[in-house]
């Protein structure tokens, strides 16, 4: 009897560690889950960390890589060059602007976890320095661009002006050129009429007078009458008779009239700053 009652305590003692036991690895399961939970969301918040700082860094990267390119642009220059490097640099802009704005989500992010790293925090503000450093930097490059643009511009207008001045001096110098060559071509202007005595006469360029003395040029004349010819170039001039007269004051020894007996005469100026020196005018009566 007393066996059976110890058998039935021992029993009951087991049943109670067992139940106990049960509860307690239900407890550790629970907490086991849990911390596994914590973990995974833990691991997922860093591994979302982990890709805002590698597209952060990778566009870091990428605008080193388009810096680069400013300074490697095509063969062209002028305006085509300042072009492209406009474009290059626009480009480099959007990037720092998606960074800023990448570097904006990794920091909420960070403070939303509510957990202080300091690795983090370090590396958040590094990457904050780099961008700050990269948009100064994209700053003063758009301003030098922007100067060069404003110098290019001044020395364009400079030489356009200098051109102008070019001009207007060449075509004061052409006029004036002009009207030197006109002036030589005036100064050097000589007349003569050749015809008979009676043509002569028509044309008021002779006339008789008292005594039978015959004036030349005396009064008004028929200008038109008259053969104009520079006397830099006039050497001969044939008369076409074979009886020829110089009627003006000519120098007699600046002059020869030529030709055989029965031939037409040519008058053959042997001196013509001598010959033209008293006057510009020539009349030569012909039979």
């Amino acid at each position: 009897m007393k066996k059976s009652m110890l058998l039935v305590g021992l029993a009951a003692v087991l049943l109670g560690a067992c139940s106990g036991n049960e509860k307690k690895l239900a407890e550790d399961s629970a907490m086991i889950a849990g911390l596994k939970m914590q973990y995974n969301e833990a691991s997922t918040f860093n591994d979302s960390l982990l890709l805002l700082m590698g597209d952060i860094y990778t566009g870091l990267d990428s605008i080193n890589q388009q810096e680069g390119l400013l300074y490697k642009t095509g063969g062209g220059e002028g305006v085509d060059r300042r072009d492209e490097i406009r474009r290059n640099l626009a480009s480099i802009r959007e990037r720092l602007a998606a960074n800023k704005a990448l570097l904006e989500e990794l920091q909420a992010k960070a403070k939303a976890s509510g957990q202080q790293n300091a690795v983090l925090n370090k590396t958040i503000d590094q990457l904050k320095a780099r961008i700050a450093e990269q948009d100064n930097r994209i700053n003063q490059l758009t301003a030098d661009l922007e100067k060069a643009k404003t110098q290019i511009t001044e020395l364009t207008d400079q030489v356009a002006e200098g051109e102008k001045k070019v001009e207007e001096a060449n075509a004061a110098t052409a006029e004036a050129e002009a009207q030197t060559v006109a002036a030589e071509n005036e100064a050097n202007k000589v007349y003569y009429a050749i015809g008979t005595n009676k043509e002569l006469k028509k044309n008021g360029l002779l006339e008789k007078k008292f005594l039978g003395t015959t004036k030349v040029m005396q009064g008004d004349f028929n200008q038109n009458y008259f053969t104009v010819a520079d006397k830099r170039t006039l050497t001969s001039i044939p008369t076409g008779s074979k009886k020829a007269k110089v009627k003006t004051n000519m120098p007699a020894d600046s002059y020869e009239i030529v030709g055989e007996k029965n031939d037409n005469k040519t008058l053959k100026i042997t001196n013509p700053s001598k010959f033209w020196s008293l006057s510009p005018y020539l009349i030569i009566e012909v039979d």
